[in-house]
């Protein structure tokens, strides 16, 4: 059996430690045998990633990219095996750049679940100084968004989109939104005990224009209280079960 319908979300985790040589020779690995596998009457959508920017700012899909991590840098290579693809295969494949994906089902090492598990047992919490715009996107609206490119025509739909929803938020207010909600004491945050890594950007936000094209942007949801709460309780009942 063929899927006529492959949405490529697979990747390895990013990390400090891994070489960028491996890393992208494993992501053009994985995408040529997707693309090799699919029937010519097929469609493959690929996530990329906000990392393959790897500049600061509201970065729209015509900004240059100049990816500074292993992750970038591969998740780069797949963006552009993807669009070679199309060229000169007349594959339908689409890139979806991912901003910031949270949601119940993250690993436990990542910000969101570690803050809330450290600060339901009142634990401290070391922090950069929190000044980060991010781009937060929940996987539910992730989720939503990519069905939304995938029905879009193909010849009306791009060949690369942000996926985000073209509203930053702060890492501080997100942390302190969380220390709220949980009732934790604000010293358990704190902000500036840890350096911000060489490659940590000042803003990440997505141009949302192209993703107008096939879909309305979701909320920012960390900026509207009933939806954070809604956020923490789901994530806490997640690794609970």
């Amino acid at each position: 059996m063929q899927p006529t319908l492959i949405y490529h979300l697979a990747s390895q985790m990013p990390s400090a430690d891994s070489e960028g040589w491996s890393r992208i020779a494993d992501e053009q690995r994985m995408l040529s045998n997707l693309a090799y596998s699919m029937p010519g009457h097929g469609q493959l959508i690929y996530s990329g990633s906000m990392a393959e920017y790897g500049k600061s700012g509201i970065l729209s899909e015509e900004t240059p990219c100049t990816p500074d991590t292993g992750y970038g840098c591969a998740k780069f290579s797949g963006t552009n095996l993807c669009l070679a693809l199309r060229a000169q295969c007349s594959l339908d494949i689409r890139v979806a750049r991912l901003f910031g994906v949270y949601g119940p089902g993250e690993a436990p090492g990542r910000l969101l679940p570690a803050l809330i598990e450290r600060l339901r047992n009142a634990q401290p919490v070391p922090l950069s100084d929190g000044a980060q715009l991010r781009d937060f996107i929940h996987v539910d609206d992730v989720c939503t968004a990519l069905s939304a490119f995938a029905a879009a025509p193909e010849k009306q739909s791009p060949a690369i989109s942000n996926i985000g929803t073209g509203a930053g938020v702060t890492v501080r207010e997100v942390c302190e939104r969380v220390a709220n909600i949980l009732g934790a004491a604000p010293d358990l945050l704190q902000f500036g005990a840890l350096p911000r890594r060489a490659v940590d950007q000042d803003c990440l936000v997505a141009d949302v224009q192209r993703m107008q094209q096939f879909t309305a942007p979701p909320a920012q949801r960390w900026l509207d209280n009933d939806l954070s709460q809604q956020i923490v309780r789901s994530m806490i009942a997640y690794h609970r079960a």
